[in-house]
């Protein structure tokens, strides 16, 4: 069933917006970092508040190891997007403008500076890690020997992360467009104009490349030849964060505070979930087909992927901007008031907290809590 829109009010899409409008003037001066995680085996791996990355036990949240960004000012040491695990080795891109190489024990394996900031996660693709940056660069480094393949120019920065699939990388810019490029050369294969600034990373599915904009437009893009399928004009506000493809539908997080439901084929709305402020990060599917997304609102909502239903939510009372990460029921995110966060969403749509983790304390784990759920 469909949910009536909720508009947010002027002035929390101000307190929003200023902090992405100062930023694309330069850099943030004091980045918050809002890292997702990423699950290998029983370890999530993610970035703090505290310019370090986290190795944590995904059961109990105790610190199974940390490595601290190299970058010579304190003041850029941050973590936005999600490492990238790939054969063992970690890829993570630092707001220092390094992208790092770690083991899974986060041992540097070594590190290249990139030409700016780095707001969105690495990508490996064949053999080469790909990654997006502050100064317009997206940067391809053979994995072998850690020289640079290519480096393809943005007319603007690159916030989001590559996606890869049949040869090809997409990319999105601040300048308004999504990229396909060549993943040997980076040549550019095509590019799509949108009406505003792209700071989402694009889904890729079955051909199609899904995407919002700062236009307020969602698209759905033909991956072969940059022609438009379809769009959907029914949010209020902008998109920031990853849509989520599932099945026949493809869920696309709206600033304006709601979690759209399409049919990926047609983008025909199947669904609206409202929450009660701006969704920044991505939301996560559980094994028992329940919806989770987190909120500026400070809550962890639960909806029937089927029919967008709310079921339940956790509120932890700090906004939520991190992309979800789901592994075996259990929800990982990062808040705004620098904690870590696990959830258990039960099958009924009922969340249960887990643990949660405090990066700044000596003891990470907060013990004798009262739990948010």
């Amino acid at each position: 069933m469909t949910k009536r829109r909720h508009i947010l009010p002027l002035a929390a899409l101000l307190a929003l917006a200023l902090p992405v409008l100062a930023a694309c003037a330069g850099r943030i001066n004091t980045p918050e970092g809002w890292s997702a995680g990423v699950v290998n085996d029983d370890t999530l791996y993610i970035g703090t508040r505290q310019g370090d990355v986290r190795a944590i036990d995904a059961a109990s949240g105790a610190t199974r190891g940390r490595f601290r960004l190299l970058g010579q000012d304190d003041q850029f040491r941050g973590v936005y997007g999600a490492p990238a695990f790939h054969n063992g080795s970690l890829y993570i891109g630092g707001y220092d403008s390094v992208l790092y190489a770690l083991s899974e024990t986060l041992e540097l394996k070594w590190q290249e500076p990139v030409g700016g900031p780095i707001v969105g996660s690495p990508t490996v693709a064949g053999d080469a890690v790909i990654v997006g940056a502050d100064d317009g660069g997206v940067y391809a480094i053979n994995l072998e020997d850690q020289s640079r393949r290519w480096v393809f120019r943005a007319d603007n920065k690159v916030w989001s992360s590559p996606v890869a699939g049949d040869g090809a990388v997409y990319v999105s810019s601040l300048d308004k467009r999504l990229y396909a490029l060549d993943l040997e050369d980076g040549g550019k294969l095509w590019q799509f104009d949108s009406g505003g600034a792209i700071a989402s990373t694009p889904a890729l599915d079955e051909g199609t490349l899904y995407v919002g904009s700062f236009d307020g437009v969602f698209y759905a893009i033909d991956a072969a030849s940059g022609e438009e399928r379809w769009r959907f004009n029914g949010a209020q506000r902008w998109y920031w964060g990853t849509p989520l493809v599932h099945g026949e539908d493809v869920f696309a997080p709206s600033l304006d505070g709601n979690l759209y439901a399409l049919n990926k084929r047609t983008g025909r709305l199947r669904w609206t979930l409202r929450t009660a402020g701006p969704i920044v990060g991505s939301p996560a599917i559980t094994p028992d087909g329940l919806i989770a997304v987190g909120s500026y609102d400070g809550r962890l909502h639960i909806a029937r992927v089927s029919d967008g239903n709310p079921l339940d939510s956790c509120n932890i009372q700090t906004e939520i901007r991190s992309a979800l990460t789901e592994s075996g029921g259990m929800v990982f995110f990062a808040a705004k008031d620098q904690s870590i966060r696990a959830l258990r969403v039960k099958s009924d749509g009922n969340p249960d907290e887990e643990w949660v983790h405090q990066p700044n304390e000596d003891d990470p784990v907060a013990r004798g809590r009262v739990e948010d759920c």
